[in-house]
């Protein structure tokens, strides 16, 4: 299996805007007494950070050995033996015997992206994505981003059910990103002194 890096490309989009906006207000305060610089634009910098960190940075890696899910503040690495279930319904979520996975970087869609879908979006998705008599979640379409997701999950997955190579023991391990909540503190303070100053 090919390995892939996959994000949200509607998170992109708000990422790049808020980034924008926040570069747009330090531009701003440039314009006048510079000293507003030095003391003000923490909350353009804590606000352009933030989209960054919500929007941007999650994701999900696969490869032919592991499933990495980068979400904001905590990356989980688990192995193909460890997923139970694949479900769609708010995001991108993997099932293990040590809980739910929620991946940031694949949001589900609204729920009318369903309204919009034909039957033929459905006809090439792996047999564990349908839920009862031909049925999807909206979720569930390589239209949206949690389905391309479930889609190379599954697809995957179920290749290695059939094959009884879903043998190794369960592995889920997780860790905080220390330095993603390190920035988030300091920036978060310097916005409040800003305010204060």
């Amino acid at each position: 299996m090919d390995s892939h890096t996959l994000r949200s490309s509607s998170g992109r989009i708000m990422a790049i805007a808020a980034i924008a906006l926040s570069a747009l207000g330090v531009i701003a305060l440039a314009t006048g007494d510079w000293s507003l610089v030095f003391t003000k634009s923490w909350v353009y910098l804590w606000f352009g950070y933030c989209a960054w960190l919500l929007f941007w940075n999650p994701s999900i890696r696969i490869s032919s050995d592991v499933v990495v899910i980068d979400n904001v503040f905590r990356i989980f690495q688990l192995n193909w033996s460890s997923i139970n279930r694949i479900d769609t319904k708010y995001s991108l979520s993997l099932e293990t015997n040590f809980g739910v996975i929620r991946a940031f970087g694949a949001p589900a869609p609204s729920r009318y992206a369903g309204f919009m879908a034909s039957r033929t979006d459905a006809a090439h998705l792996p047999e564990s994505s349908f839920i009862g008599k031909g049925l999807v979640r909206p979720g569930d379409l390589t239209s949206s981003d949690s389905g391309v997701a479930a889609y190379l999950i599954r697809s995957h997955w179920e290749i290695l059910r059939d094959r009884n190579e879903l043998i190794d023991k369960p592995k889920v391990e997780t860790r905080w990103v220390a330095w993603r909540v390190i920035i988030f503190a300091a920036l978060s303070f310097a916005a409040i002194l800003s305010f204060i100053l």
